[in-house]
């Protein structure tokens, strides 16, 4: 274990044991704050270091906000984070977002308002939520609808957002339409819709993003649709690649529904994204494709803090050659070194976890039995050294105010 993960663990385990509110700076100020560490054991594959070869302790955050609200319609709030994810996050502090909130309207039933700066981006039940790890539905997100290797290029982006909520007699309807531009300036983001570490960045051009969510019988069924089209431009480096400055569009659906129980809950969401290149100079990357993603959560509530859950989730990049076996196919004319295998086209997952939440600590543990590599990074397991099965056990402590 590295000195820098000692030091983060003692820090960690020092904190306050007992429950706590979020600590009061002043009129109408308030502070939050929050502190992860896992430890992560692969059978094959490499996720927050080297936990193929051992216990890997590179996956660990903290993060903090400042919120002022200096009257009833207005809020200003802020986070930075630092993040550890093997290499391909390596706890670089940035702004995970940052806006100005002003309430337009508000009745008996109705409200509505607008923010404006680095917004979070509404995606599904979790997206606005899944910075601390208390909110997450496990110690990983579902990686079919939340992909960590893009986290950094998707949780947030700056641009305007108008929202709404209407009260009625038996639940609540919330919406959201935003229009931004994403900042997409990430290796594993071009390792991701390149399929090569190429030299050069993509930057992002108007996008948007709308959401609606319905609730009902005080949160016994939550469901909602989220509509989006993200759209990008690649510029090449100086360095002599086969890549041309090229463009692509990712018009996005997902559909979120929720059961909910005194000790049940049922979460399940589904989504399709097609992808539409040009530009790139490379037939590979040019063909039209659309994602499918989906996956499906059981999870049973104890006394005492004490929930368990099981989840099956399923990532295909293709959703019309889910073995990517017409993908390898299309690379027959390529030298066997250059051919991308089939196992980076999909992603199949069944993961068995236990929590228990102790005051402001939850302690969790998770078993994961993943069938592809469509959701590991390049930058920790080098794609053709990567391993089509594999197993994954993490524990993670986690803390926030």
């Amino acid at each position: 274990m590295s000195n820098k993960s000692v030091l983060f663990l003692v820090a960690a385990l020092t904190l306050p044991m007992s429950p706590a509110e979020a600590v009061e700076l002043g009129q109408g100020v308030q502070a939050h704050g929050f502190v992860s560490q896992s430890l992560v054991h692969t059978s094959d594959n490499r996720v927050g270091g080297n936990s193929d070869d051992g216990i890997a302790t590179d996956m660990r955050e903290i993060g903090g906000n400042l919120s002022w609200r200096p009257d009833a319609d207005w809020l200003l709030s802020g986070q930075v984070l630092a993040r550890w994810a093997g290499q391909s996050d390596v706890g670089d502090l940035r702004l995970d977002y940052g806006f100005v909130d002003r309430t337009l309207m508000t009745g008996d039933a109705s409200s509505l308002g607008v923010r404006l700066g680095k917004i979070k981006n509404p995606v599904g039940f979790f997206n606005t939520t899944r910075d601390v790890a208390q909110t997450r539905p496990g110690i990983i997100m579902p990686q079919s609808i939340y992909l960590d290797r893009i986290r950094n290029s998707f949780l947030a982006a700056p641009g305007i957002s108008l929202y709404g909520n209407h009260d009625y007699s038996s639940g609540n309807l919330a919406w959201q339409i935003s229009g931004v531009r994403p900042e997409l300036d990430d290796p594993d983001l071009t390792w991701f819709m390149l399929g090569d570490k190429a030299r050069g960045t993509f930057h992002g051009k108007d996008s948007w993003f709308a959401q609606a969510m319905l609730e009902s019988e005080g949160g016994r069924w939550r469901g909602g649709v989220t509509l989006s089209q993200v759209s990008m431009k690649y510029q090449r480096g100086a360095e002599t690649i086969p890549f041309t400055s090229g463009s692509t569009r990712l018009p996005t659906w997902g559909l979120s529904l929720e059961h909910n129980t005194e000790n049940w809950s049922l979460t399940g969401e589904y989504s399709q994204t097609a992808v539409h290149s040009q530009g790139y100079s490379i037939p590979l990357v040019e063909q039209d494709n659309t994602t499918e993603s989906w996956y499906l959560q059981a999870t049973r509530r104890f006394g005492s803090g004490w929930q368990v859950f099981l989840r099956y989730d399923a990532f295909y990049l293709d959703k019309d050659d889910r073995d990517g076996s017409a993908f390898v196919a299309s690379q027959s004319g390529l030298p066997a070194p250059a051919q991308i295998p089939a196992r980076v086209r999909f992603a199949k997952d069944w993961a068995l976890g236990v929590r228990r939440d102790l005051g402001r600590w939850s302690w969790s543990g998770e078993w994961h039995h993943v069938d592809g590599t469509a959701w590991l990074s390049p930058t920790d397991t080098p794609v053709a050294a990567a391993k089509q099965r594999w197993d994954m056990l993490l524990l993670q402590g986690a803390w926030s105010f």
